[in-house]
């Protein structure tokens, strides 16, 4: 399998068309509704990318450490994060075994991370990760898209975009549970365009053997969210919210 967000890391904020006010907005809702809030807390962010919510983060005043497996991506998050003076610690690991010496309040992943994780075996021992990872009391929130999404919007379709300085084709193969998604880019550089090609794969994760994987994983009260709103999941939501708490 070709290396996943090498090229892209570099057009992925153009490509990806996602509310992240509206992902922050919620977090500090739900907080703010359990007289906690993200001032000062000591949060991990998996899956980080090119640190969009790294940087919202930051801007509500928690301290992060974001982890992405992509060091291309990593890279244009430090440069994010610098250009706004926001000191960060940024680790290249992988979010199924990650090991981080240190304990947080938080833990987040936004925008897809573990639909990447195809394996359940692997899921779990991220979870497990992460559990060991957090503070007593400390809550994991977590986002994937939905099998209905997957399956039914995305599915066996193509996309294409075209624009003056960016052009893609994007072709998706649903078999099963995996979903292949084949990209050819075009990317303009001066008077001529570059391509590249990129493969990525995505699993359409069933939301109960989710919440199975992190109860099995010491997890309690676990929560399912619509796409970052406070209203619960149904049979047509694009994005499931996980919300675990680990207690004493």
């Amino acid at each position: 399998m070709m290396e996943q967000y090498v090229e892209l890391s570099s057009i992925y904020d153009k490509m990806i068309d996602v509310d992240y006010n509206k992902w922050i907005l919620f977090i500090e809702r739900y907080f703010e509704n359990k007289n906690m809030g993200l001032k000062g807390k000591n949060v991990l962010e998996l899956g980080c990318g090119t640190g969009n919510m790294t940087l919202k983060l930051k801007e509500k005043g928690a301290n992060v450490t974001a982890l992405d497996l992509s060091s291309n991506m990593l890279s244009i998050a430090q440069e994010k994060l610098r250009l706004k003076r926001y000191k960060t610690d940024f680790i290249n690991q992988d979010m199924r075994n990650f090991n981080i010496n240190k304990k947080y309040d938080y833990v987040f992943s936004f925008c897809d991370g573990y639909n990447y994780i195809i394996e359940e075996n692997d899921i779990i021992e991220s979870f497990k990760n992460v559990y060991n990872h957090l503070n007593i009391c400390g809550y994991f929130i977590f986002d994937i898209s939905t099998p209905y999404k997957l399956k039914n919007i995305i599915g066996n379709n193509t996309f294409t975009l075209n624009e003056d300085n960016l052009c893609y084709i994007w072709d998706n193969y649903l078999e099963d549970d995996i979903i292949e998604m084949y990209i050819t880019f075009f990317v303009k550089e001066g008077t001529l365009y570059k391509r590249f090609e990129e493969n990525h794969v995505q699993r359409a994760h069933d939301l109960e053997k989710i919440k199975e994987y992190l109860y099995s994983s010491k997890f309690k009260n676990v929560e399912i969210y619509d796409d970052y709103n406070f209203s619960n999941i149904n049979d047509k939501s694009m994005r499931a919210v996980f919300i675990a708490k680990k207690e004493e």
